[in-house]
């Protein structure tokens, strides 16, 4: 497709994941459903899309809409009062690997604190992962936010990480994160922005059974509601058993 500007994300030597699909489902009617690359649980990739959470046709029009993505695309948008949801193992599984990548293609509409997605536990007070985009304290830029809690540990949300970043309203953002280990990157319009480092704890992550999948929001009590377009959202797992093999960007 014209204009990709990011073929792959490469966890491994050898092992390479292609990265940034048309946003599946739209023209064809059909879900996409997850896919799993590789063979054997020596190696192996899964990719999740997050914006399959959203339903066509819409469960509410009038704060779901369709827009304009890159290269003609159609695009999901959400308005404000958007309200989707649903249980987190229908879009993700019950945990996340070590190693993942998140990449989204979005078009904020205001310079607001909001939630890209959240899977949240069941009393809708804590979130388990998630990204959050607020305004910066300091500049004209803006945070995004990695969000990352055990439950079984925390009461309150708990933020690995956060890139400063000069996320646009009103225009097309691409940007992907890549934790691998300890080690978190971020590539932001087709550019490396900057890596940190982060311990983890627990490395997999395991959700609370009851937990619920938020898109654009992070639930009543959380609130965060993000006036966003998406052209592409996808969460890419990556398992290896051989924890040693040196990973490169």
């Amino acid at each position: 497709m014209a204009g990709r500007c990011w073929r792959f994300i490469s966890f491994a030597a050898g092992r390479l994941l292609l990265l940034l699909l048309t946003l599946p489902g739209i023209c064809s009617g059909d879900p996409f459903g997850n896919r799993n690359f590789g063979s054997g649980n020596q190696d192996a990739i899964e990719e999740h899309d997050l914006l399959q959470a959203i339903r066509v046709p819409f469960d509410d029009p009038r704060t779901q809409f369709f827009d304009s993505g890159l290269d003609g695309f159609p695009a999901y948008g959400l308005r404000e009062g958007a309200d989707i949801k649903a249980h987190y193992r229908l879009f993700l599984p019950d945990r996340l690997y070590r190693d993942f990548a998140l990449l989204a293609t979005v078009k904020p509409e205001k310079r607001e604190i909001s939630y890209l997605f959240a899977v949240v536990n069941p009393l809708d007070t804590l979130v388990q992962f998630g990204l959050k985009i607020s305004p910066s304290l300091t500049s004209s830029q803006h945070v995004i936010s990695l969000l990352y809690t055990d439950h079984s540990s925390h009461l309150v949300t708990q933020t690995l990480t956060t890139f400063e970043v000069p996320l646009m309203t009103k225009k097309w953002n691409r940007f992907a994160l890549k934790v691998v280990g300890d080690n978190i990157t971020l590539y932001f319009n087709c550019k490396l922005h900057g890596s940190q480092l982060a311990m983890r704890n627990p490395k997999e992550l395991a959700f609370d059974t009851a937990s619920t999948l938020y898109i654009g929001q992070a639930g009543p009590i959380l609130k965060g509601n993000f006036q966003v377009c998406f052209y592409e959202f996808n969460l890419i797992l990556h398992y290896s058993t051989d924890i040693g093999l040196d990973l490169e960007d």
